[in-house]
Formats: structure tokens, sequence, C-alpha cells
């Protein structure tokens, strides 16, 4: 049993961007959260948020041809926030740590690859080899602020936040397997019983294997 199996698609990618920062040396020492249920506080600080910001789902092809297909762009936010009080200083830290973002995540070649992400030298693939398409839209902000009780302590914010483009396919759930076809030839409608008799006749059943594994939904 895999995590999606009771965890959704994005939920995992959400986990993938968070984990792989969350390992890298240079955040070494932030604190780090995956939701926006807490408050930052200054004491918390440096800091690397990263969330789930919304979810769009779109038929992938036409709505109503086949099973439901849905394209998904799932937007993933990144908060990274430190405490300085030299404003060219801060904006180089939060450029810094949008650079490492940027380097640590999109050439990874497992992280993104579409086909297999089973790193081979970590033996750790996304779960579920969960596979994201594409990256198809990006957006970077610097905010600066203070935070503290008494505002006393100035920060500076990159809020980056990435739009993901992956896939997924729901095909109907099937309860009434067709297991068994029952054929016979040689009557037509109209034959008398000798007719029926005279005519060759063939009587045969086809039989099914239904317990063929089914495929997860992808």
């Amino acid at each position: 049993m895999g995590i999606t199996d009771t965890q959704s698609f994005s939920l995992v990618i959400r986990d993938v961007f968070f984990d792989a920062l969350a390992g890298d040396p240079f955040f070494a020492n932030y604190t780090k959260r995956k939701t926006k249920m807490l408050s930052v506080q200054h004491q918390l600080l440096p800091y690397l948020g990263v969330y789930i910001i919304d979810e769009t789902m779109m038929p992938d092809g036409d709505a109503n041809a086949g099973m439901i297909r849905f394209s998904h762009t799932l937007r993933i936010g990144f908060s990274v926030i430190i405490a300085n009080n030299d404003q060219v200083a801060a904006e180089l830290q939060i450029d810094a740590a949008w650079w490492r973002i940027m380097n640590r995540l999109w050439p990874d070649q497992y992280i993104m690859n579409l086909f297999d992400t089973l790193n081979p030298h970590t033996g750790q693939p996304n779960p579920d080899n969960t596979l994201i398409e594409s990256i198809q839209r990006g957006v970077r902000r610097h905010v600066f602020g203070a935070t503290g009780l008494n505002n006393e302590t100035p920060v500076a914010e990159l809020q980056y936040d990435v739009s993901a483009f992956f896939r997924t396919t729901w095909p109907p759930i099937i309860t009434d397997d067709l297991e068994e076809i029952d054929i016979s030839t040689g009557i037509k409608i109209g034959d008398t019983q000798a007719e029926m008799d005279q005519r060759q006749q063939f009587h045969g059943k086809y039989l099914f294997d239904i317990s063929r594994k089914r495929e997860p939904r992808r």
C-alpha cells in the first residue's frame, strides 16, 4: 500500500520539494514548515516554508469522452524570511535563497524525471513514482517589513510560487464483471423444428479471467 492510496499526488509533490530543500546544507539552520497554520515569530528566523497554495484541475482531453481525466496545475509556494537591518545585505540573502531553490529543484534529474524518479544513489524515488510533467509558471516577490511585538525586527521575505503540472486518470470501478459469454448458432427466426434439427448447431461458452490486478490511478 503506497502513500497515494490515502494522500493526493499534490501533497506528495509538496513533500518532495520540502524534503529536498530541508536536506540541503544551505537551509541547515532554518526553521522549516509545510503550512501557514502557525505564525512566524522572530525567534524562528531564518525561516523556510513550502506550502500548497491552490490547485486547478481541467479536463485532459474531451471532458465528455471516455473516463475522467484531469490536467492538474498545482501552485506550490516557497517563503524564505530572514532578519537583517541592512537592506542591501537582506536582499542579497533572500536572492541567494531563491537561487539555491532554483538550483536544487529544477536540475534534479530524479525529481523532475518524466519516466522514473528512482535515485540510484539514495534509493529514494518520488513516493509511488509520482511524476511532474513540467513547471509551467513561476512568480517571485521580495517583501520587506518588521516582526515581533514591538516591530523592531527588520525582516526580508522571499515569496516564490510555482505551477507544477501533472495528470491523473480515474477509470470506472467495474463491479459487474463480464465472466462468461454463452453462444448458440444455426437458428433463424421462423425456423421449424425440422429445419433446426437438419441445420448444424453450435453451442459454446467463453469464460474470462477476471483475477487480473487493475492498474493504479495515475
